[in-house]
């Protein structure tokens, strides 16, 4: 009995269930889109460096001796040495290979971007059995006139064979002819890379390499392994190198690749939980409207001896038959979601390559799961309320719920609210050896916290309709202003658990927009505090640049102080550290680290300790300590100077000579270089100076004071952009959700609606009325989550380290404009209800019951 009735009441019903199933729909298909990208990419790269490496069987590379090792920073192999491998027994073919950055021009001369993907130069002599690249069209490069470039960039902007291109080499702008164009495996470039090759014979020059190669690939003769091909190179190079198979480097290619596609795949995950929850206050929501509209239906079933289980489960049954079919539709709509995110993700530079849609057991296993078990959790409340439905209630369906006491709920809802604080404190204030121990705590907390407060809503929620709805008795022309204002009212609980789908939304945003908030107020405090250049030279595609600029920068008379900033990685006690080095004697011009004890400008030959790390290590000033960096060197160096502000500089500043010693790299890298103004130079002169660097380096930017914090402020904006935008989508099951109590609402007030319109109210009238609602829902809502975002996000930039957040800043006016923002919102959840409240057949709305 109970399945023919789930499934008639299904089919009765489907209109008042389409929009809970639409919030499940979006929901589960952003859980199977974020499984469907990562899963995607991974098997297109995994396929890619597959064929790249196909023929690599064996590689010399020196020693990296912690961190990752397919991400290490690696000193070059001699040259020499390729003569040494091609004689090892086993060895069929064995090449040298090159990678440096050397940014390509666009026809007009500006820097190709890419967003963070490399800009790289490569050795190409031509396909080989060693090469992964192919080329597309033309011929290898010959001499130093001639380079290839990846089709994909030659596809952006117009280049084809025969063309002049540009590229900034560490000496400056040079031009080539265009001799071919090359990509990888199956595509026509390298993952959004911008590559340039040049021959291998002048490669070395080009590319100020000296006599050196970052790596040595061999392919091994028939009949010889991996394994034993690398055991017999091992034993014929230095004990600084190492020799590891073709499928090791794969393998760390792979892994490389697959964290960024994992963090982008858990990111999107992360979302589609939020969206999840939000979908749980909408499906509970609407299962409980019905159930309250359906009193008298199941009370008849009570009549004729259904008893309490067989009611909860016909209607936790309803829920598992909405769950499936939205799950099914979200997988469906979730390949799609995944293309277009892919397509985003490449519209903002990502350069991903076309990837298979690649649905794997463990989506469609996840996309149930997770959509099943959200509506069959959210029906278990509805579901427990319908089995107390007496039958009495048949005959009398005002009593269907009467005489219930809400003391129970508050009482629960207050020990969730006290318990979501608690744990948030825990995960926030309390030190953690682990970041599970601050997210987990912290997460739970969180949920327990919205929980609460969506649920001890519904006891202030009368008051709180009325005290919104107030201006809009003027607004809203008086009788259709208190109308609505009472209708919101008269169901605090409904309007309760409506708005705090809109709550969730609007409370990580709040809590987003303080922590942008308080991280912008920081750099401003720090910038005005520490920082003293007055110019900033920094590269484009964030891989560094030629220590020339800085060198040229220090000939021009108008500056007082000129530093390059390089940064490696280090071990101290066995852990990772990141290094900073400067130049001692011009620093504490540039920047005011906060020395507590020493002389900064003392750190020649020793390094300079962050307060934090000295506590730890219980150091001071005149104590030696060991670094060990990657490639296995070590220095022993003594402990200069103790500073506070580690903003700029980080934990560990040590000069640029301490870290040119511990490499035998030919040309280093700086990361960004700072200059200051004498005492009464002329700025405008220095500027024109400093703006002729462009000319042999256009791939560098140039910015003063101003223009530098405008940047890095810029940053911190479009991050608050791309939270906002992902959290759009649990806003938007939160209007689903506002609509479909609106449109049950609507239904449910058929035959009083009806009588309005029969004793003169107009369609505008009640048009307006539903409209007005909607808006105080949506207020109630966005006040609720600003309430609750806004102390959340304090709370979280106070836990952060100071040397990241020092300054907790609420922004204002964004928690204004999200508050009109959601008022608009309701605007617009109300114009279907609205309409089809206006269309309603006034004889059959009276005819009703």
């Amino acid at each position: 009995m109970v399945g023919k009735l789930t499934i008639k009441n299904l089919v009765a019903h489907k209109v008042r269930l389409a929009l809970a199933l639409v919030a499940v729909v979006l929901g589960t298909s952003f859980v199977s889109a974020s499984f469907i990208v990562s899963d995607g990419l991974n098997n297109t790269f995994n396929g890619l460096f597959t064929e790249i490496s196909k023929g690599i069987d064996a590689q010399v590379r020196t020693k990296a001796v912690f961190g990752d090792q397919g991400q290490a920073q690696r000193d070059p192999v001699p040259a020499a040495l390729l003569d040494t491998i091609r004689k090892v027994d086993g060895v069929d073919v064995a090449s040298g290979t090159l990678f440096r950055s050397a940014p390509m021009l666009d026809k007009a001369g500006k820097p190709i971007k890419t967003q963070g993907a490399p800009t790289g130069a490569i050795d190409f002599g031509g396909e080989t059995v060693l090469s992964g690249t192919r080329l597309l069209s033309g011929t290898a490069p010959k001499g130093d006139t001639q380079a290839v470039i990846d089709g994909a960039t030659a596809d952006r902007n117009k280049f084809k064979v025969g063309d002049q291109v540009t590229a900034v080499l560490d000496s400056g702008k040079r031009s080539f002819t265009i001799s071919g164009l090359i990509g990888q495996g199956g595509q026509r470039g390298f993952a959004g890379a911008t590559i340039i090759g040049f021959d291998p014979e002048v490669a070395g020059t080009l590319l100020n390499t000296g006599n050196t190669y970052d790596s040595i690939d061999a392919h091994a003769v028939k009949g010889v392994s991996q394994a034993e091909l690398t055991a017999r190179i091992q034993a014929a190079v230095p004990p600084n190198l190492e020799a590891v198979t073709g499928k090791t480097v794969q393998k760390e290619s792979t892994d490389a690749i697959g964290q960024i596609t994992n963090i982008i795949g858990k990111g999107l995950l992360g979302f589609a939980v939020v969206a999840l929850f939000v979908s749980s206050f909408v499906i509970a929501n609407t299962f409980r409207i019905i159930i309250g509209q359906r009193i008298r239906e199941l009370a008849l079933l009570r009549a004729v001896g259904a008893n309490s289980a067989q009611i909860r489960s016909m209607v936790i049954a309803e829920a598992v038959g909405v769950g499936v079919v939205a799950s099914v539709l979200g997988i469906g709509l979730g390949v799609l979601v995944a293309k277009g995110l892919v397509a985003l993700f490449n519209a903002g530079g990502g350069g991903f390559p076309d990837s298979a849609t690649i649905l794997k057991p463990r989506t469609i296993i996840a996309a149930l799961v997770v959509g099943v078990g959200v509506t069959l959790l959210s029906s278990i409340l509805p579901a427990w309320r319908a089995s107390r439905i007496p039958p009495v209630a048949a005959m009398r369906p005002e009593i269907g719920f009467a005489g219930r006491t809400s003391r129970l709920r508050i009482v629960f809802a207050g020990i969730a609210t006290a318990l979501g604080i608690a744990l948030l404190a825990l995960g926030l204030f309390v030190k953690h050896s682990s970041a599970a121990g601050t997210l987990v705590p912290s997460g739970f907390g969180a949920v327990l916290l919205f929980l609460g407060v969506a649920s001890l809503s519904g006891t202030f929620a009368r008051a709180a309709s009325l005290a919104i709805g107030r201006p809009f008795t003027w607004l809203g022309s008086g009788t259709s202003g208190e109308l609505a204002r009472q209708n919101a009212a008269r169901a605090p609980r409904r309007t309760a658990s409506t708005a705090s789908a809109l709550m969730i939304g609007v409370a990580l945003a709040s809590t987003g927009a303080v922590l942008a908030s308080s991280i912008k107020a920081t750099f401003d405090k720090t910038f005005r505090d520490s920082v003293r250049a007055d110019y900033f030279v920094s590269d484009q595609s964030f891989q560094g640049f030629s220590p020339d600029v800085a060198t040229q920068l220090k000939t021009i008379p108008e500056f007082d102080a000129v530093s390059a900033f390089r940064f490696a990685q280090a071990q101290v006690n066995g852990d990772g550290k990141a290094v900073t080095a400067v130049d001692p004697a011009t620093i504490a011009k540039l920047i005011d680290v906060g020395v507590t004890a020493g002389d900064i400008a003392a750190i020649g030959d020793g390094v300079a300790v962050h307060t934090d790390p000295a506590r730890d290590l219980k150091l001071k000033v005149g104590d030696t300590v060991d670094l060990h960096w990657q490639n296995g060197a070590s220095t022993k160096l003594p402990v200069k100077a103790i500073f506070k502000d580690n903003s700029v500089t980080g934990n560990w500043i040590v000069s640029l000579t301490t870290l040119a010693a511990t490499s035998s790299t030919v040309q280093p890298r700086d990361q960004f270089v700072a200059a200051k103004l004498k005492n009464g130079a002329d700025p405008v002169t220095a500027r024109a100076a400093i703006d002729k660097l462009t000319v042999s380096y256009p791939q560098v930017r140039i910015e003063d004071q101003g223009q530098f914090r405008k940047r890095q402020v810029g940053q911190v904006n479009n991050l608050q952009l791309i939270i906002f935008g992902m959290l759009a989508l649990s806003v938007i099951i939160a209007l689903f959700g506002i609509i479909n109590t609106l449109a049950l609402s609507v239904f449910e007030r058929t035959r009083e609606l009806g009588l309005l319109r029969a004793v003169g109210m107009g369609r505008r009238q009640l048009r307006r009325i539903i409209r007005w609602e909607a808006v105080i829902v949506a207020v109630f809502g966005g006040l609720l989550g600003i309430v609750i975002g806004t102390p959340l996000g304090a709370a979280i930039s106070s836990a952060m380290p100071k040397s990241f957040i020092s300054t907790v800043s609420v922004p204002w006016p964004t928690l204004i404009v999200m508050l009109v923002l959601a008022m608009v919102a309701g605007l617009v959840a109300a114009v279907f209800p609205a309409w089809r409240a206006g269309r309603m057949n006034v004889l059959a709305a009276i005819a009703s019951e």
